[in-house]
């Protein structure tokens, strides 16, 4: 019989098999973030999570791999705990508490280190700021185009491409906020924060909003 059959969905191996997973990319983003990229080795992700090198290399084929999948998973955390806006509410409060979680990421001091570790390298490895940056934007942009996609099935918005609309209002929502986290600069306050992105649902809704929608 063969050995190298994968293991059946929901059995116990496949539940070992993730952990180990999940053990190996903890181990590796604790150690890219204290070291950086370039400073962290196989060897010291391997000992980190409690693996061999041979584990390690089985399930990933090179330290780019391993961090590109880290980027993956980190991009999906993103949207993964996105409180589902309730458009039932009204469509600016619901604009709100979308834009509202992108910036609570930003200022989150563990999302905001790992996102300053991948800039740190941009010099040395572009190929990981470009990863990070074409990877992050299509993840989020699909998630906030469909999402406007709804809204505009409802007659709330008008546009005729949802990913250039999604661009447009976290573009306007966040501001400057991305580029002083990669630089390293003080960030505005909060409330400055939240002053700016209902200024920019304002002017997304002036170029976007139809003429029917409820501007709670």
């Amino acid at each position: 019989m063969s050995t190298n059959a994968e293991p059946a969905p929901g059995t116990a191996e496949e539940h070992v098999q993730g952990r180990k997973e999940a053990q190996i990319l903890c181990a590796a983003r604790l150690e890219f973030l204290k070291h950086g990229f370039s400073e962290t080795s196989m060897d010291a992700i391997a000992r980190a999570a409690c693996v061999s090198k041979a584990t390690l290399y089985a399930y990933f084929p090179s330290k780019e791999a391993l961090f590109s999948h880290l980027v993956q998973k980190e991009c999906e955390e993103k949207c993964r705990d996105i409180p589902a806006p309730d458009l039932d509410g009204g469509l600016t409060p619901a604009l709100e508490a979308l834009c509202r979680h992108f910036i609570s990421r930003f200022l989150t001091k563990d999302s905001a280190a790992f996102f300053q570790t991948v800039s740190s390298e941009r010099w040395r490895f572009p190929e990981l700021c470009r990863l990070y940056f074409t990877t992050g934007k299509k993840t989020v942009l699909d998630f906030v185009a469909g999402y406007l996609d709804e809204a505009k099935k409802r007659g709330l918005l008008l546009f005729d491409d949802a990913h250039m609309a999604a661009e447009q209002l976290l573009n306007l929502a966040v501001a400057d906020l991305p580029l002083r986290v990669a630089l390293g600069l003080e960030l505005r306050s909060e409330a400055e924060y939240e002053k700016i992105m209902q200024a920019g649902i304002t002017v997304f809704l002036k170029a976007y909003g139809a003429s029917n929608a409820p501007r709670a």
